[in-house]
């Protein structure tokens, strides 16, 4: 059995083809600057050198039917039982499901809770579709978090409207979260885990013996911790008062909580990336400096709530873009928090180890890296959906 697993963008594209037996990753492939004369391919088969090259790509139907066209051309595009996707939201609907025309009527039912990622994984869909005549099956981002207890998941509001839309809490990297709670129990036989996803979308998770009991993003991926360009934690009425004062529209304020708020927003340098901030922080820009510490904060906010709710923990992950990759982000975080039993050894630290702990040894609860790998989690519930379906 051979499942490909898509995972579109708003300007690119990317693909692993995995053996389901082993999980060995058998192709992979990024197609970039979707939409322009110099778009850029870069794909490889297992045992075999990279492969780039330059070429227009007019778009997303051209960048998916060209992986598809090089997987023809190894003999292997014969042999996919499934395409497997990691899609984000959807009314009524979680778990790995095929995805029929009642799940995607349910995923344009929240479309406005997740507009960026549900319009690009739509256009995926179709374009499979269009092109295959196979299953394809989504595992859904809010399928980790579905034993977050009636407490943590329920608003403030007439509880008519959570029975109404469903309004409540739901999280979001179900996936990655739930990676890195299989890894740190295989390396430190951690049961209870405080896992950092940050990147350019961001989020906590507080685990215990495997499931999520609680996040940091709500109903949509707008809020909880900063992000690269959305708001995180908003106080509503903020809302309803900036949109009174600017007199803004449905449309204008959805674009400030999801386009122009976060890193992004508070810094003012024009991108929301945490390298390109650090690197304002050195020159002294004091809104760049601002917004790294805001998103410190948050950070170090959800894993003091997480350790309460938890009643302690074994360890705290580091990962995703920003987590696996910042030595000062992850210094930040943790620095002042010895009466809570983490300590950082600068050493190891600094050292930005792949995979590893960077914890001092007198450290009552370990500090690790763990690299997050979603594709292999969404590759593994869509081969047990596929085995589940020709059991019955």
């Amino acid at each position: 059995m051979k499942i490909l697993i898509a995972n579109p963008g708003s300007t690119s594209y990317k693909c692993k083809l995995y053996d389901a037996d082993s999980m060995d990753i058998l192709f992979q492939a990024v197609v970039e600057k979707i939409g322009h004369d110099d778009g850029i391919v870069k794909y490889s088969f297992k045992g075999e050198e990279e492969n780039i090259r330059k070429l227009p790509i007019k778009d997303y139907h051209s960048a998916v039917n060209l992986t598809l066209e090089t997987l023809k051309e190894k003999n292997l595009l014969k042999d996919i039982s499934a395409v497997g996707f990691k899609t984000v939201h959807a009314k009524g609907v979680t778990g790995c499901v095929e995805l029929s025309d009642s799940v995607i009527k349910a995923m344009k039912e929240y479309r406005l809770l997740a507009p960026v990622h549900t319009d690009v994984y739509l256009t995926a869909i179709s374009i499979f579709k269009e092109l295959l005549s196979i299953p394809l099956v989504g595992l859904f981002e809010t399928h980790f978090h579905v034993n977050v207890p009636p407490e943590a998941y329920i608003y403030g509001i007439p509880y008519e409207y959570y029975e109404k839309y469903g309004i409540r809490k739901y999280g979001f990297h179900g996936a990655s979260h739930r990676y890195i709670a299989m890894r740190a129990k295989e390396l430190y036989n951690a049961n209870k885990i405080i896992s950092c996803h940050l990147g350019g979308s961001s989020s906590v998770c507080a685990i215990k013996d495997g499931i999520s009991v609680d996040t940091s993003m709500g109903m949509s991926p707008q809020s909880g911790l900063l992000n690269a360009k959305r708001v995180g934690d908003l106080d509503a009425y903020a809302l309803l008062y900036l949109m009174h004062k600017e007199n803004l529209s449905i449309n204008d304020a959805v674009e400030i909580l999801m386009s122009k708020g976060g890193l992004y927003g508070i810094s003012g340098i024009k991108t929301g990336d945490l390298r390109d901030i650090e690197a304002e922080m050195e020159k002294g820009n004091y809104r760049a400096k601002l917004a790294f510490n805001a998103f410190v904060y948050s950070v170090k906010r959800y894993i003091g709530e997480y350790l309460a709710i938890l009643n302690g923990a074994d360890c705290i992950v580091f990962t995703a873009g920003a987590g696996q990759n910042s030595v000062l982000l992850r210094r930040k975080i943790t620095e002042n928090m010895e009466n809570l039993g983490i300590i950082i050894d600068e050493e190891k630290n600094r050292s930005n180890p792949k995979e590893g702990l960077i914890s001092n040894d007198d450290s009552k609860i370990k500090v690790a890296v763990i690299p997050t790998n979603e594709e292999y989690i969404v590759a593994s519930e869509v081969k047990n959906y596929l085995l589940s379906k020709a059991n019955k």
